[in-house]
């Protein structure tokens, strides 16, 4: 009878300690499965803003090269509501160029230097060689602008602003109307 009743008792033992692995094992899936979707949500937002910096670096780089960008005329040769200064791209292609829509500020001029004419190689560059005119100082300037760049992505809500400087030689005459120092 010991027998029959130690091994009863031991199938019991037998039971709990399989409901309670059983019960273990679903909480470390259950936590398991949360700690996943929150790193697909992680990850999602990674991209979301990678792809709004990407964006904004390449509206930068297309700015800059877009003449009447430092005129303060436009910064875009295509752009989106009819803002010179906004751009509008498409990333899912479907055809609707509002994914990521990046705004710029207009470019403030920093700082300005007048380049001498003894820092000109005019027989080397076609462009310094433009510059040059009679006296001290050249008909152009190292000019170091500043604008803001605001891309936001309208389908997972990303924004990402940078604050972009350039430098370039320019004319004098731009920058006595651009710039104050």
């Amino acid at each position: 009878m010991r027998t029959l009743r130690s091994q009863c008792r031991q199938r019991g033992v037998v039971l709990v300690i399989t409901l309670i692995m059983l019960l273990l094992v679903t909480l470390m899936g259950t936590v398991s499965a949360n700690l996943i979707q929150t790193n697909l949500k992680i990850v999602d937002n990674i991209e979301a803003r990678s792809a709004a910096r990407n964006a904004a670096l390449t509206a930068i780089q297309e700015a800059i090269v877009t003449p009447g960008f430092l005129e303060g005329t436009k910064a875009f040769v295509v752009s989106c509501n009819s803002d010179t200064y906004s751009r509008c791209l498409d990333l899912t292609g479907n055809n609707i160029e509002e994914d990521i829509v990046i705004s710029l500020s207009q470019p403030q001029c920093i700082t300005a230097t007048p380049v001498r004419n003894a820092e000109l190689d005019v027989f080397g560059n076609a462009e310094d060689a433009s510059c040059y005119q009679p006296g001290r100082y050249s008909l152009c300037a190292d000019a170091l602008w500043e604008f803001d760049v605001q891309a936001t992505d309208s389908v997972t809500g990303a924004s990402v602003q940078i604050r972009q400087g350039v430098e370039t030689r320019t004319s004098v005459n731009l920058l006595a109307s651009a710039c104050s120092n």
